[in-house]
């Protein structure tokens, strides 16, 4: 018999850090044009202690401009998601997963015991992590074999 090596991986270890955030009362073209310089496909919003209050994605950008056919004029908190799934820095990346399929969401941000902004962690992120846990493993079997 063959004991496989636990990797226990906890979101701390694959989260992004620092997250680029703005307030609610920035204008969505601001938003645009940070996206693209940045090269990323959301930004979380919080308040004023860091708190997650929304979460704005490339697909809410793409709702507004579909509904509104405008994006001047538009605050961020007129188009982000509110209703933010986030999840403590100590859960594991599984778990991470489980919510991020079931609720069909790209981007978690990744909040303290305070529920203050700490990282975020894509769905990329999670998979470098597994397919690099896995190819340790297989390392493992490998060459361990007899």
């Amino acid at each position: 018999m063959v004991f496989l090596p636990y990797i226990p991986i906890r979101l701390k270890d694959v989260m992004v850090e620092p997250v680029i955030t703005l307030h609610g009362e920035a204008e969505l073209m601001d938003v645009v044009k940070l996206m693209a310089e940045k090269d990323i496909g959301c930004i979380v919003v919080v308040n004023n202690d860091r708190k997650v209050c929304g979460i704005i994605s490339e697909r809410d950008i793409i709702k507004a401009l579909g509904s509104k056919s405008f994006l001047e004029n538009l605050k961020v908190k007129d188009v982000m998601s509110k209703d933010i799934m986030c999840m403590e820095e100590h859960r594991p990346i599984v778990e991470a997963l489980r919510i991020m399929l079931a609720n069909k969401i790209r981007h978690l941000p990744v909040v303290d015991s305070e529920n203050k902004l700490r990282g975020i962690v894509s769905l990329r992120d999670i998979a470098g992590s597994v397919f690099m846990s896995l190819m340790t493993i297989l390392s493992y079997v490998i060459s361990n074999r007899t």
